[in-house]
């Protein structure tokens, strides 16, 4: 039995290398006669192609001889020596990440793989492979550990037992792994069994909002695990209006309303905030408790924000009243 097809994604070409690594077209070309830097694939006409993981690489690179450093000393280190480094200089490495993918991805299955060729935006500056097989064929043909795989996003018609069984070995295996499974005909138990195991089942069908979605959810929680975010940093959050000094001046003080409204709001949105920082700050065990607790931060952090621009529609009726 041949051996499944593991693809590279995204693929660019060295003008878009250039671009985005501030580095010459020539300078690239050098690098890579000299040192050996450069796209790690190229077409049977010679055509260079840089993957996302050349492309980062050469990003880190191009920061570190902006700094002072020369090419010729850190061009044969690894990665993580260069981030490290990168770290000690000061260049940011949230700066770096941002213009490319600190995580790198594997998709497995036939019709999931032909739904990303049709849609290669989706995985544009995301550091992917693609595996053009069947799932259950994953354990036998790949070692996720040995390609610094982060998360997993498996597509299959059924979850039968065979299914279970490679997905339960899987995880026993790879423990660290982020583990997503694409699967439309799934009952309420398999989806509760698997989320036991921190797999989790997506039955909608898949379109660009929903797959970039289920991107955003696996970042979260890869993220979250690793520590480098809390609850409070997984969502967007609208900016605090008033401060608790000036929400207790508001609750005391007279209204020029016939209502006590302006009062009310200020008590209200004291308690939302003492509330959202709790959900900020709460300490969660698993991606579950995660998952949760930024869904509650999100929506208390969105209510406090409306209440607050209620409150300054209150104020300044009650400024009007008073002329």
């Amino acid at each position: 039995m041949n051996a499944p097809v593991i693809d590279s994604r995204p693929l660019y070409g060295i003008g878009t290398v250039a671009r985005l690594s501030r580095l010459k077209p020539d300078t690239l070309r050098i690098w890579e006669r000299r040192y050996g830097l450069g796209a790690s694939q190229k077409t049977e006409s010679g055509r260079r192609l840089y993957t996302q993981t050349d492309l980062d690489h050469l990003q880190i690179v191009s920061r570190l001889v902006d700094n002072g450093f020369r090419i010729g000393e850190i061009a044969t280190l690894e990665r993580k020596t260069l981030a490290a480094l990168a770290d000690a200089e000061g260049v940011s490495q949230k700066h770096l990440d941002a213009n490319g993918s600190r995580y790198r991805y594997l998709f497995a299955g036939e019709t999931l793989c032909q739904w990303l060729d049709q849609h290669p935006g989706c995985l544009s500056r995301l550091d992917s492979l693609l595996m053009r097989a069947p799932m259950e064929s994953l354990l036998e043909n790949i070692d996720p550990s040995s390609s610094e795989i982060d998360a997993l996003v498996l597509e299959t018609p059924r979850l039968g037992s065979t299914q279970l069984q490679m997905l339960e070995s899987l995880r026993q295996r790879f423990s660290t792994l982020s583990i997503t499974v694409l699967c439309s005909n799934c009952s309420k138990n398999t989806t509760s069994h698997l989320a036991d195991m921190d797999i989790r089942v997506v039955e909608e069908k898949l379109d660009t909002q929903r797959f970039a979605s289920i991107l955003r959810d696996i970042q979260c929680q890869l993220e979250t695990a690793e520590g480098s975010a809390d609850t409070g940093d997984l969502v967007s959050t609208q900016p605090i209006l008033f401060d608790t000094a000036a929400l207790q001046s508001i609750a005391v003080a007279p209204s020029h309303l016939e209502c006590a409204c302006s009062q009310h709001l200020a008590n209200i949105i004291q308690a939302l905030q003492e509330f959202e920082a709790y959900t900020r700050d709460c300490e969660v065990n698993n991606w579950n408790d995660a998952a949760a607790h930024s869904c509650i931060y999100a929506y208390t952090n969105q209510a406090r924000w409306l209440m607050e621009k209620s409150l300054g529609i209150a104020l300044e009726e009650s400024k009007t009243a008073s002329h």
